[in-house]
């Protein structure tokens, strides 16, 4: 039976060339994104992140010609050591004088339906041909944070399709680890890097993606109050669309109100379009599509990181076409207060797609709030955990951490 076991599987996964506009895979309603975390402090909150695999391991990719589905992936791996086969790295800036890492979560998401796949041709069809048994371990990687040594990380499985009917044939997969304590622990600001994350090389249906999200919540008191509110899972964007319903906070009486919103996802394409995120006006009682200069109304997750205006470089690689790997935050455009006004109590987000498919595992808003909002929900700085209505104290998810040895 060992024997058994040491030999590669194969198989056949029908292939088009336009898969990404499958029509077979059908959103699976049980996996929406679902509330993760909730604060009310006087801080804010960043994300970084990077993607794990492109055409090359170490180079930068900036080609946009190509859908994902063309590109033979490989394993990013950019940190020269041999206990890696996968790594990537990316900065973090905190603002000076902050008072503490309130929390810090950790997240990696692939295409991981085995370890390689490559194109073979069968009676004029195009097969994707897949060799190699995935790990069971991918929920283990390896997290460096800036001046220190590799750290065993174990996660929890937020989300695993493998054995899903919708989800087989790329077989997508979501990880998370609370790592406050390795950032309360350490000098903060600097690079961290990521590896081992486990994915699919080659090529695989759809195009296989993977990357991994690092967000922080900081605490500072010289800033006004905050809400932040985060949301994992994996949500299938294909035909229909996502709805997300923010509430539990209060804006200010008076004054301009400032908002954030950050989201993480892979599988999306640069070239495909019409995917599209909106947020609903009270004022005009429609939705607005959102869009930045690097991200157009009609093509929003484009297999990029970017932060407002700006594509995010302070990382290695630093690809503009992460293949597949989407992070964005972006402040939501509120001039006169138009989309999110004084007083409010809730925000309506939607996500959707009509060509392009993409997964969805990440969501973080962020809003300033009134003082009696903040006072009234202030549990003592204690994380609370949002099930429903319902508010619990939190019981972390906290990675086992070893030393490397």
């Amino acid at each position: 039976m060992k024997n058994l076991l040491k030999f590669s599987f194969t198989v056949l996964i029908v292939f088009s060339i336009n898969a990404q506009k499958s029509q077979d895979i059908k959103p699976a309603q049980e996996q929406a994104l679902t509330t993760q975390k909730e604060f009310y402090i006087q801080g804010s909150a960043i994300a970084i992140g990077n993607n794990i695999l492109s055409e090359n391991a170490t180079q930068d990719y900036n080609e946009i010609g190509l859908i994902n589905d063309r590109v033979e992936m490989k394993y990013v791996d950019i940190d020269n050591e041999f206990s890696t086969f996968s790594s990537s790295s990316a900065h973090l800036q905190l603002p000076k004088n902050i008072s503490k890492v309130k929390y810090a979560a950790l997240y990696w998401s692939a295409t991981y339906g085995f370890k390689k796949g490559q194109y073979k041709k069968v009676n004029n069809k195009m097969l994707v041909k897949g060799k190699g048994e995935r790990d069971t371990t991918f929920h283990s990687i390896k997290f460096k944070t800036p001046n220190q040594e590799y750290k065993k990380i174990k996660g929890e499985i937020v989300f695993d399709g493998h054995e899903k009917k919708f989800f087989a044939a790329n077989s997508p997969y979501v990880c998370y680890a609370d790592v406050t304590s390795l950032l309360q622990d350490n000098t903060i600001n600097g690079n961290y890097t990521v590896a081992n994350v486990r994915a699919t090389e080659g090529v695989i249906t759809g195009g296989s993606s993977a990357g991994w999200v690092l967000y922080v919540v900081y605490e500072k008191e010289d800033d006004t109050p905050k809400y932040i509110r985060t949301f994992h899972g994996l949500s299938l964007l294909n035909k229909k669309p996502l709805d997300i319903n923010f509430n539990n906070f209060k804006t200010p009486e008076f004054g301009e109100i400032n908002a954030t919103i950050t989201m993480a996802a892979i599988e999306g394409d640069a070239k495909l379009k019409t995917d599209k995120c909106s947020i609903f006006s009270e004022k005009e009682k429609q939705f607005v599509n959102m869009s930045t200069g690097l991200r157009p109304e009609t093509n929003f997750f484009n297999s990029s990181i970017t932060n407002n205006e700006e594509h995010v470089t302070e990382r290695l690689p630093k690809s503009e076409n992460t293949l597949g790997f989407d992070l964005v935050s972006f402040n939501i455009p509120n001039t006169n207060n138009t989309l999110l006004d004084n007083n409010q109590t809730e925000l309506d987000f939607n996500v959707s797609t009509k060509a392009d498919r993409f997964y969805l595992f990440f969501t973080a808003f962020q809003t300033n709030i009134s003082e009696s909002c903040y006072l009234e929900n202030n549990l003592d700085n204690i994380n609370i955990l949002v099930s429903g209505d319902v508010l619990k104290e939190a019981k972390p998810v906290v990675g086992n951490v070893e030393d490397e040895e």
